[in-house]
């Protein structure tokens, strides 16, 4: 939402009279006949290339197969936010957020599948249930109150709980992951993506707000520098940037938890460099898994 009281009429463009109900400090203008808003469009693509990236590595390192759905969910989101502020219609604002909530839920529960319990395997169809009917419930009510506000607590709220439950399996002494030397080095580079990710996140939720906060001086300045430079104060855009880097990064961390609870830690390793990944470096071996590890040592201590 924006601090900045919006006095003028947002002009009207080639899809009509704007009606979304999310405002920022860049929203005022429409500068082309097409796109409303080239520059936060245009970094949408960043969410897309990602999103593909991710894809083709889940391909190629032979990651599970749900992890194509969460890499391609990044994608919808930004193809979503492309056509939000392509249009700002309010239908396309749903076509951003909703996937939002969709795409965290997805990743929410590739990890909570294999992870929750310490791996211990409960019936199947609970989570998803409950996963899907808190979903729709969100769906539904924001369909219907529109209220921006409840979009951004619902996705925080989900976020959250990924996080957290993801610090919990990390950091408690008697989880899978400190098992072994090598499944605590797959555990310090998932702890690393998750703090550079949450970081990300928070940096761009930052810089959002400095912009909504200080809209008047940054639109006088951008008047000032002119464009293209002033494309660099356009915090909506950072916002993009710094939020997709981030659920990349998440998707990592949790790519490496999960793999390393479905197989074992030394089948994997995290490569570092422009586009991090998640490299396969042994194939899998269904005799030897981390959880078989993990439960014939909790049976070697309990006797």
């Amino acid at each position: 939402m924006s601090w900045w009281p919006e006095t003028d009429p947002i002009p009207e463009g080639f899809w009509g009279p704007v009606t979304s109900t999310l405002l920022w400090c860049e929203r005022k203008y429409q500068w082309t006949k097409y796109i409303a808003e080239p520059v936060n469009s245009l970094t949408n693509l960043l969410f897309l290339s990602l999103s593909a990236y991710g894809i083709y590595r889940v391909s190629t390192e032979r990651l599970a197969p749900r992890f194509y759905g969460c890499a391609l969910g990044i994608g919808i989101v930004g193809f979503g936010s492309f056509l939000f502020h392509m249009t700002l219609k309010f239908e396309a604002q749903l076509l951003d957020e909703l996937p939002m909530i969709w795409a965290s839920s997805y990743m929410t529960w590739s990890m909570l599948d294999q992870t929750l319990f310490f791996g211990r395997k409960v019936n199947r169809f609970i989570l998803p249930t409950i996963i899907l009917a808190f979903v729709t419930w969100i769906t539904v009510a924001y369909v219907i109150n529109g209220d921006p506000v409840f979009h951004q607590v619902a996705y925080a709220s989900i976020m959250v709980v990924t996080i957290l439950h993801a610090i919990y399996i990390m950091v408690h002494p008697r989880a899978p992951l400190n098992v072994s030397d090598a499944a605590r080095r797959r555990r310090a580079e998932a702890r690393f993506l998750e703090q550079a990710g949450t970081v990300l996140f928070l940096i761009g939720f930052g810089i959002w707000n400095l912009d909504n906060i200080f809209c008047g001086h940054l639109r006088v300045a951008r008047e000032k520098i002119g464009y293209p430079l002033a494309i660099l104060l356009e915090g909506h855009g950072w916002w993009h940037i710094f939020t997709g880097c981030g659920a990349y990064l998440l998707l990592l961390s949790i790519e490496v938890i999960v793999m390393t609870y479905l197989e074992h830690p030394d089948n994997f390793v995290v490569r570092y460099g422009w586009i991090p990944y998640v490299q396969r470096v042994q194939p899998h071996d269904p005799s030897r898994t981390l959880l078989r590890e993990f439960s014939a040592q909790t049976e070697k201590k309990a006797q």
